[in-house]
């Protein structure tokens, strides 16, 4: 691995289509200023000075990929609301290509985010977990399966907000790998057997102990060794925030650390990293060059507000002046400032 090798990626998945099924949702941001207390309840009063919405959760993913320079699809569910309404027209602000399904009776998934001070104060989410009907998997499945042929690889987005059933899941695992594409899973929840036979999953640790129950005693390889064992893939990466990332491999297990950078806000990191991720590889990266790159763009995306974006550029700038692996470690010297 060398830093020539990783700049030929980047360029190698420019226009590289990258299909994405998972939970939309839209990122609602009111940011304000705090100067007293409210005197009806102990809390602040925030006075709003600016308010925007951002493409969230799978549309995250798809909007990075965008930014990427990649070319996303886009498929899931949303309501017939006003949340639905602003997804819609901010992918087609920003060209992204979407095949989605319009439910009457769901709302689309919504988080308000309250900023003040340079914090969050508050959240509010507006949702419904419950699962997607058989009716509604169907169309979902078949939009995916018309469009198959276009895609180069597959990323599963799954916020646990409904849309990736454990039928629905395994069924475009299974139709992704018959065509002999790579599909990528950012999981959630504590039954990992709906991902078997994904080729890569990348929880963040908290949600891989979770997931195998390790909770206490926790050991890092042990913990990656069992969601290997559960999926049967390529391998297993887990994020560990300011630590960086662990790659699993059958054969070989490697820790990657992070680009040492200060933290502004880790909302919508992990969407960062599967779409690097998954455009490394389709531009011909192996699993550990894709990996560090995408570890690279979350070291990016966390010194932004919200979900942010990441641009080849940006990445680039970031590339090490050169990179080895020793000992299980990725070591890599800082680019000059």
């Amino acid at each position: 691995m060398n830093n020539k090798n990783l700049l030929k990626i980047v360029e190698a998945w420019k226009g590289k289509r990258v299909g994405i099924l998972g939970d939309i949702m839209l990122d609602e941001y009111i940011i304000g200023k705090v100067s007293r207390i409210s005197p009806e309840a102990p809390v602040p009063i925030v006075e709003v000075e600016e308010e925007y919405s951002l493409l969230g959760g799978a549309s995250n993913v798809a909007n990075n990929i965008k930014s990427l320079l990649g070319e996303p699809i886009l498929f899931g569910v949303i309501g017939k609301d006003r949340g639905g309404e602003k997804i819609i027209n901010l992918l087609r602000e920003k060209g992204i290509i979407s095949k989605l399904y319009i439910d009457r009776n769901r709302p689309t998934t919504q988080k308000t985010r309250v900023i003040a001070l340079n914090q969050q104060v508050v959240r509010i989410d507006k949702e419904v977990k419950d699962f997607i009907s058989e009716e509604i998997e169907e169309i979902v499945f078949q939009n995916i399966e018309e469009n198959i042929k276009e895609i180069d690889i597959f990323i599963l987005s799954d916020y646990a907000k409904g849309v990736l059933t454990p039928k629905l899941t395994s069924e475009v695992i299974n139709l992704i790998k018959s065509k002999r594409k790579k599909v990528i899973v950012d999981p959630k929840g504590r039954d990992y057997r709906k991902y078997k036979g994904a080729s890569i999953i990348t929880p963040n640790e908290r949600e891989a102990q979770i997931a195998v129950n390790m909770e206490e005693n926790f050991d890092l390889i042990t913990c990656a060794k069992k969601l290997w064992d559960i999926t049967k893939g390529e391998g297993v990466i887990i994020t560990r925030g300011e630590k960086g990332m662990f790659l699993f491999e059958p054969n070989s297990q490697v820790f990657i650390p992070a680009l040492s950078s200060p933290v502004r806000d880790v909302t919508g990191a992990g969407d960062t990293v599967v779409a690097t991720l998954s455009l490394a590889l389709a531009g011909g990266g192996n699993l550990l060059e894709s990996a560090v790159l995408s570890n690279f763009s979350a070291s990016i995306t966390v010194k932004k507000l919200g979900t942010a974006t990441v641009s080849p550029d940006e990445l680039i700038s970031v590339i090490p002046e050169s990179l080895e692996i020793r000992d299980g470690w990725v070591f890599f010297k800082k680019n000059k400032e």
